[in-house]
């Protein structure tokens, strides 16, 4: 039997969570892929990102999420469990790809377009205007988690006031799409290099951010022709050696589908929704460690 670390951190928006636990939305999906795991000689054991892996055949970063507090300690501690034997998925070389968000750089005409600045200040938002020729724009941290910093602003209704709850250090800047109000965000995943489901994202009346607990409400449902294309012309420009993969797509206000973000290092996969996706996974990490 196989020994694989399901990788978790130790806290949660500062909640700590005990050995062996996960957060409550992660708990399913843990149940699923250890049910799957099993039934092809792997056994998934709940495990600190930072604890030592001594005796694992490989570890899979799961619901790591404080590691964007510490993101270089976070990489380097993947790195050490490498040099130590254990197999880590996504590699930490893919996970220092995808943990600024200047991977979208990368993704050519499928990635929504992007003005790149190292401070979001009065000035270079006012040229994001501009550049972007939009009327209302989104303004973020490269690095980050969730929503946290992020802020929308309309043209010639926002002051420089509005900057204190945005980025403070390296930011980036893209147009508002509009379709998220009423479309909402298209999340779809691959498995070992097989697409698995997708999972359509709507945010509540009045909101615009499709990542809310208890808020967003989730349609699993087959993707748009084009929303696909536009999910593989990135992937093929992405890292090759993605054991696995999200990639959110929004409907751009010229129709065309737009890459918002790959997430590559720890994805809610939403399978309590698509438990059939436990199955796709389970199986990949199975050929990659030939059990």
């Amino acid at each position: 039997m196989a020994r694989v670390a399901y990788l978790t951190g130790r806290s949660f928006a500062g909640a700590p969570f005990a050995p062996g636990e996960v957060h409550p939305l992660e708990e399913k999906s843990r149940e699923l892929i250890a049910a799957a795991g099993a039934k092809r000689g792997m056994a998934f054991e709940v495990k600190y990102w930072d604890e030592n892996l001594a005796g694992f055949d490989a570890a899979v970063i799961r619901s790591c999420w404080d590691y964007h507090l510490r993101p270089q300690h976070f990489i380097e501690t993947l790195e050490a469990h490498e040099r130590a034997g254990v197999r880590v998925f996504n590699p930490p070389a893919v996970v220092r790809w995808n943990s600024r968000k200047t991977y979208l750089k990368d993704l050519g005409a499928a990635a929504i377009e992007t003005v790149w600045v190292e401070r979001a200040d009065a000035r270079t938002v006012a040229q994001a205007f501009d550049a972007l020729d939009a009327s209302e724009i989104v303004v973020k941290p490269q690095i980050g988690a969730g929503s946290v910093e992020t802020v929308r602003l309309k043209r010639n209704a926002w002051s420089e006031a509005d900057l204190i709850a945005g980025p403070q250090g390296a930011a980036m800047i893209q147009p508002f799409l509009r379709a998220i109000e009423t479309e909402g965000e298209r999340s779809l995943f691959w498995f070992g290099g097989v697409y698995s489901h997708a999972v359509r994202k709507v945010p509540k009346g009045g909101d615009w951010r499709a990542n809310i607990p208890g808020e967003t409400r989730f349609v699993v449902e087959a993707p748009p022709a084009a929303a696909m294309e536009a999910a593989e012309a990135a992937r093929a420009r992405a890292p090759g050696d993605l054991l696995y993969v999200r990639i959110d797509l929004v409907l751009g206000d010229d129709g065309a589908w737009r890459v918002i973000e790959i997430e590559a290092i720890e994805p809610y996969l939403f399978l309590d929704f698509a438990p059939e996706g436990a199955d796709v996974f389970a199986g990949a990490i199975a050929r990659v460690l030939g059990v």
